[in-house]
C-alpha cells in the first residue's frame, strides 16, 4: 500500500480493519506478527487495554444479543489470573452503556473494583456515549487527575516506566457520535509532549482518525496529526469506537483500533477481546485475549516497533 500523509475516512479505515479476525498489517515489513515463545523478553511493563465496555445500570441487559457487563466480568476474571498483576487498565471510551447516566458509572465502579483491589489502576478516556460530569461523580480521583490540565476536558499523563501514557477526550458532547479534541486540548498536548522528548508517548483517544467532517470519527484528526506527526516521542494512536480490531502504520506512527469488549456491528467474525500490550524502550507487543473464539491466524499477536 503506498504511504500517504494525510488522514484516513472512516470508510477507507474500516475498509483496511481486521475482518475475520485475520491480523493484517498495510504497507508494514517493519511490524509483523509476534511469535509466542518471543514474548517473555518483552514483558517488561505491561498494561490491559479495553474499548468500548458500554456498562448498564442494569447488568441483565442485553445489546446485539450480548451482556455488556457479563463481558467485563469474564475479562476481569482472566486478568486476575494473571500470573503477575499489569501496571494498570486503561479503557478507551464509551465505558458506559449509551448516555452515561451516574447508575452506569456506579456499577463500572463496582465491576472495576476487584481490580484496583489487585493493585491494578484503572484510567478512563471519554467517548460519545460517555457524561464527563457524571464520570467524574463517580470517579473523584479521576477529576483530581485532569484538574491539573485546567481543560474542561478529562485529559491527563500516565508516567510509565517505558512510556508516558496521554489519556484524551475526544467526547463533543454525550450521544453525538462524531469525536473532537479542539484547540486547548491540541494545544495542552503539544506542551506536553515537549516537556520530555526523549520518552516514548502512547496517545489513547476513544475516536477513530478521520478527514470527512460529516463523518463519525475525530473531525479534528487533521489538526490531531500535525501534533504527533513532527514529535516523534509519540509512537501510538490508540483507540476503540468502531467497535473492530484494526490496525495501521502511517510515517511510523502506529494507529491501532481496540476490539469492543462489549457487542460488535457487522461483522460478527471479528475478535470480541481485551489486550494485553508489554512495552519494551524499544516497542510494544499486543496481545489480543478473544472472549469470542475469533482469534487471528497469527493468535492476536501484533509487534510494534518505536519509529526513530
Amino acid at each position: 500500500m503506498k504511504k500517504t500523509n494525510h488522514p484516513i475516512s472512516r470508510r477507507e479505515f474500516l475498509g483496511r480493519s481486521i475482518a475475520s479476525g485475520a491480523a493484517l498489517t498495510f504497507g508494514l515489513p517493519a511490524a509483523h506478527a509476534l511469535a509466542a515463545d518471543g514474548a517473555s523478553s518483552r514483558q517488561l511493563d505491561r498494561w490491559i487495554l479495553l474499548a468500548d465496555t458500554h456498562i448498564c445500570q442494569d447488568r441483565n441487559r442485553e445489546e446485539h444479543g450480548i451482556k455488556p457487563a457479563e463481558k467485563l466480568a469474564e475479562a476481569r476474571a482472566q486478568i486476575l489470573e494473571l500470573e503477575s498483576p499489569p501496571s494498570g487498565l486503561i479503557i478507551a471510551g464509551d465505558c458506559a452503556y449509551l448516555h452515561g447516566e451516574a447508575a452506569d458509572y456506579a456499577v463500572l465502579g463496582e465491576d472495576l473494583a476487584p481490580l484496583m483491589g489487585a493493585g491494578i489502576p484503572a484510567y478512563m478516556s471519554m467517548g460519545n456515549h460517555d457524561n464527563r460530569e457524571r464520570f467524574w461523580d463517580a470517579f473523584p480521583e479521576a477529576r483530581a487527575r485532569s484538574a491539573h490540565s485546567g481543560l474542561d476536558k478529562h485529559v491527563h499523563v500516565v508516567d510509565a516506566p517505558n512510556a508516558d501514557w496521554f489519556i484524551l477526550d475526544s467526547n463533543k458532547e454525550t450521544d453525538f457520535t462524531p469525536g473532537e479534541l479542539g484547540e486547548a486540548q491540541l494545544a495542552w498536548l503539544a506542551a506536553e509532549l515537549d516537556k520530555r522528548p526523549g520518552k516514548p508517548a502512547l496517545l489513547v483517544a476513544h475516536h477513530y482518525p478521520t478527514a470527512k467532517k460529516d463523518d463519525n470519527g475525530l473531525l479534528d484528526f487533521d489538526a490531531l496529526w500535525s501534533v504527533i506527526h513532527p514529535r516523534s516521542r509519540v509512537k501510538a494512536y490508540l483507540f476503540g469506537h468502531s467497535h473492530r480490531w484494526a490496525y495501521e502504520q502511517r510515517d511510523g506512527v502506529h494507529l491501532v483500533n481496540l476490539p469492543a469488549l462489549a457487542w460488535l456491528f457487522g461483522d460478527q467474525a471479528a475478535p470480541r477481546a481485551w489486550t494485553q500490550a508489554s512495552i519494551a524502550p524499544d516497542g510494544m507487543d499486543l496481545h489480543l485475549h478473544c472472549l469470542n473464539d475469533r482469534i487471528p491466524p497469527d493468535g492476536g499477536r501484533l509487534h510494534l516497533p518505536w519509529r526513530a
